[in-house]
């Protein structure tokens, strides 16, 4: 019996719930495993007795130690591969994953680099951009230069691109930050949303006749690539609350009516071309595990733009899955495979050296 830091349970693996709060303090237990828990209204106090003191790293593991309690004896934790549910920053961004790596724990999803990449949407523009594949029409501003001129800078971003554009910080998920500007006005107050949340911002063109298409792919050295999946929103993009708030959430039924289409209805020649660029990003990016890429199509002259590409915990994509063949438990065993696959690779190369410099 292998223990695993995730979210759910498979045949042969024990779950170990492991929760961080905003401010840093780690929680583990497994009352925790149950999303009601959190839905307590004194959450705060029904957590203390999951505290966990500290945690190290011992002989390849991440062994948490639990806060100790009267009368029970401290039970150390010992998690042999870690599944990662944080959304956001220090989640998606290779924080969490290089503390996993520095413990010399296999982790399902990306790597340090390849989730640092993607999330960065600058980056990612940058690394398609060499690698062939078309990427929106961008121009990035930075805050240093904004808050200098903000005129020169929403002028800049006016001249690159034509109106209406969408402007968003450039290291964040979730819609948070995202805004449409119509005009430079709209433009300038879009802008000091998005430098609430990063320093860096991207005004991206408008699409057109837009229609979204997203494209998943799951594996380490053996690839599959899913069926595409049209998402149907209620607003001109995703928002949070449609994402997260809205009963149902990301699930494809919505009072009898389909909330994706899957697949997304495409010319076969459009659909066979955005399945090779996902997986074509996939190998550049360096990912593992699981990854969505999201494409945007202009329906009257069927151009095609990626426009970002969500690693896990970003995207798991189930639904999709399911749809393509690939049914919950299969996907996760699928995810663990590949993350022990990349961990076998990279055990096997040379790490640290052996050096006299001190010594001289």
């Amino acid at each position: 019996m292998r223990v695993i830091a995730g979210f759910r349970a498979l045949p042969g693996y024990q779950a170990i719930p492991v929760y961080i709060s905003r401010n840093g303090e780690w929680f583990s237990g497994r009352a925790l495993g149950d999303i009601a828990f959190f839905r307590q209204p004194r959450l705060d106090a029904m957590l203390r007795p999951h505290a966990v003191d500290s945690f190290l790293f011992q002989n390849r593991a991440l062994v948490l130690r639990p806060r100790p309690r009267f009368f029970t004896p401290r039970r150390e934790i010992r998690i042999d591969l870690a599944f990662p549910c944080v959304h956001g920053s220090f989640g998606e961004d290779g924080t969490i994953q290089g503390l996993f790596e520095m413990a010399g724990v296999p982790y399902a999803g990306c790597g340090v680099r390849a989730s640092a990449l993607a999330m960065s949407k600058i980056h990612t523009r940058r690394l398609l951009h060499g690698l062939g594949i078309p990427g929106v029409p961008t121009a990035v501003i930075n805050r240093e230069e904004f808050c200098q001129n903000k005129e020169e800078a929403t002028a800049r971003a006016a001249r690159e691109l034509t109106f209406p554009m969408f402007v968003k910080p450039n290291a964040l998920g979730s819609s948070i930050g995202v805004s449409r500007a119509a005009n430079p006005k709209e433009l300038e107050w879009a802008l000091e949303v998005a430098f609430e949340f990063d320093t860096e911002a991207l005004a991206e063109k408008a699409i057109q006749n837009l229609k979204e298409v997203n494209v998943a792919v799951i594996g380490h050295r053996d690839l599959i690539v899913s069926d595409t999946e049209e998402p149907r929103f209620r607003s001109a993009y995703q928002t949070f609350e449609e994402k997260y708030l809205i009963k149902g959430g990301t699930l494809r039924q919505e009072k009898g009516k389909a909330k994706s289409r899957i697949p997304a209805g495409l010319p076969p020649a459009v659909e066979e071309a955005l399945k090779h660029a996902a997986q074509k990003a996939y190998r550049g990016l360096g990912a593992s595990g699981v990854s969505r890429f999201d494409f945007l199509i202009d329906t009257r002259t069927w151009e095609w733009y990626l426009g970002e590409v969500n690693t896990l915990p970003g995207s798991l994509q189930a639904h999709l899955w399911e749809a393509s063949g690939v049914p919950l438990p299969q996907l996760l065993e699928k995810l663990i495979q590949a993350a022990e696959e990349r961990f076998g690779e990279e055990r096997a190369l040379t790490r640290v050296f052996n050096s006299s410099v001190l010594q001289k």
